[in-house]
C-alpha cells in the first residue's frame, strides 16, 4: 500500500503543468510526543518517537512527503492490575500537505495521508505481543522559515484511529531545503 501511495503522489506531481510547479525538495526530522489509547483501557501510554521526513514542494500551496519513525520512549500502563510496557517500534507513511502562506515566513497547513505503525506490549514474565495497524492520517501544522534553507515545523497528527486504538500527538522539528 505504501508503494501505491508513493507512486500515486509521484504520478500526480508529474501531471502538474511546468509553469505552476515550483519544486523544492526538503528533508528533516521531528521529535513526536504521542498518546496511545485503547478502548476499554483507562490508562493512556505516552510515547516518544523520532521521525524523518523527505518531501517535495510542488506548488506554493501543496507538497508531498514520506516519513519514517522509530520509538525512543515507551510507557507503562495499568491493565487490570498488571503493569504493561507499551512501545512504538516503527511507523511510516506518505502524506499530502496543503495550505496558504500567511506571510513570507509562516505557512500553516492541513495534512492528510496514510500511516502504518507497529506497537509492542509486554508484561514482565509473561512475554510480549506486537501488532501492526494502518489507517488514514490527518492533522494541522505550521512551518516557520528561520532562514532561506532552514524551517521550524510544529504539527498535530492523528496517525491511527482504528479498531478502538488511537495514536495521536504533537511534534516539533527542523527541515532543510535542497
Amino acid at each position: 500500500m505504501f508503494k501505491k501511495l508513493l507512486i500515486t503522489g509521484l504520478a500526480l506531481s508529474a501531471c502538474l503543468p511546468a509553469a505552476y510547479a515550483q519544486t523544492e525538495n526538503y528533508f528533516g526530522g521531528n521529535i513526536a510526543f504521542l498518546d496511545y489509547s485503547e478502548e476499554g483501557i483507562d490508562d493512556t501510554a505516552s510515547l516518544t518517537a523520532i521521525v524523518g521526513r523527505l518531501g517535495t514542494t510542488l506548488t506554493e500551496n501543496f507538497s508531498v512527503e514520506v516519513r519514517a519513525g522509530v520509538g525512543i520512549g515507551d510507557d507503562t500502563v495499568d491493565i487490570s492490575g498488571s503493569d504493561v510496557d507499551v512501545e512504538l517500534d516503527t511507523m511510516f507513511g506518505a502524506y499530502a500537505r496543503g495550505g496558504i502562506p500567511a506571510s513570507e515566513s509562516f505557512f500553516p497547513y492541513a495534512i492528510v495521508g496514510f500511516t502504518r505503525g507497529e506497537l509492542t506490549a509486554s508484561v514482565s514474565g509473561s512475554g510480549s505481543d506486537s501488532e501492526s495497524e494502518s489507517d488514514v492520517s490527518f492533522g494541522l501544522g505550521a512551518d516557520v522559515s528561520l532562514s532561506q534553507n532552514l524551517i521550524l515545523n510544529v504539527e498535530y497528527m492523528n496517525y491511527l484511529d482504528k479498531d478502538g486504538s488511537e495514536i495521536d500527538g504533537f511534534s516539533i522539528g527542523m527541515a532543510s531545503t535542497f
